[in-house]
């Protein structure tokens, strides 16, 4: 019979089977077999630190901009806000009585902008599950965010939804009800910009209403000290919406219309979104 050939090695060597497991380097992320750092668990580890706070009140205070100009367009074309929500409570109400004279189904936009705001307050709303204040989080809303604007500004662009030329006319008995389409995505974004200054904590900031912001200031006990941020940033969403309202009007009456108000909210939103992708970390004492 045939001796069997023994599993062990020959006395005197010491020969090991190559390993093909990865293994970690220094700073924690996974490496291949050459010791070279897994590039995906690096960018998923990149995307997933919280932002610095400092200076992130500056893309929160752009996003008053874009509400001047989306208001003023909406309310200019449509009768109704995208936005400040408190305006298109007021229009549902007077709906109940058949006003305003000469917008009869006025109050159905106003619901509608009340509806996918709420919506788009509940969607970006569950980022807080998935680190709020990450760079990916925060980058991906925004993104999102402006693909809404730009589905609006391209339906507009391209006349599947009529685009009024000039200021809107008194009279308007009919409503042709595409127009719910583009109000419905502009609304549902200015949702999710809300959403974010709140989990910034950038509460003086709302980015879609003024009348908290005046009471703030009028009865700010600090007002004149030299340094009051919360009075700076105030004041910085207050010009913001009244400059992007005055250009988003002024556009409105030239040949270039509606649609460039949309297409400059949706550049400024995605110039967001890439900045925050580009943030720099928080320090360890602001996690």
């Amino acid at each position: 019979m045939a001796k069997a050939h023994s599993a062990s090695t020959p006395s005197g060597s010491d020969h090991t089977l190559p390993t093909t497991e990865p293994h970690s380097s220094s700073n924690g992320y996974p490496t291949g077999p050459k010791g070279t750092v897994s590039r995906r668990g690096a960018l998923l580890r990149y995307l997933q630190t919280d932002i610095s706070l400092e200076h992130a009140d500056i893309p929160i205070i752009l996003c008053c901009l874009v509400s001047g100009l989306c208001d003023s367009s909406a309310y200019n074309s449509w009768s109704c806000f995208v936005s400040m929500q408190t305006g298109n409570t007021v229009f549902l109400a007077l709906g109940a009585s058949g006003q305003p004279n000469g917008h009869v189904y006025g109050w159905l936009k106003s619901l509608v902008s009340i509806c996918a705001f709420l919506c788009g307050c509940l969607f970006f709303a569950n980022s807080r599950h998935i680190k709020p204040k990450a760079r990916g989080t925060l980058g991906i809303s925004f993104f999102l965010q402006s693909i809404c604007i730009i589905i609006a500004a391209a339906l507009v662009q391209s006349h599947v939804i009529p685009e009024p030329i000039g200021l809107l006319a008194v009279q308007n008995l009919d409503i042709n009800f595409k127009e719910l389409i583009p109000l419905g995505f502009l609304a549902f974004q200015s949702g999710g910009q809300m959403v974010t200054s709140r989990m910034l904590g950038f509460n003086e900031v709302p980015t879609t209403v003024l009348t908290s912001v005046y009471c703030d200031l009028a009865s700010d006990p600090n007002f004149f000290k030299k340094d009051n941020v919360k009075r700076n940033r105030r004041i910085c969403a207050v010009l913001c919406i009244l400059v992007g309202g005055i250009v988003g009007g002024w556009i409105s009456r030239s040949a270039a219309r509606m649609s460039v108000n949309l297409w400059i909210a949706a550049g400024i939103k995605m110039a967001i979104a890439l900045s925050w992708s580009l943030w720099s970390p928080a320090t360890p004492t602001q996690i």
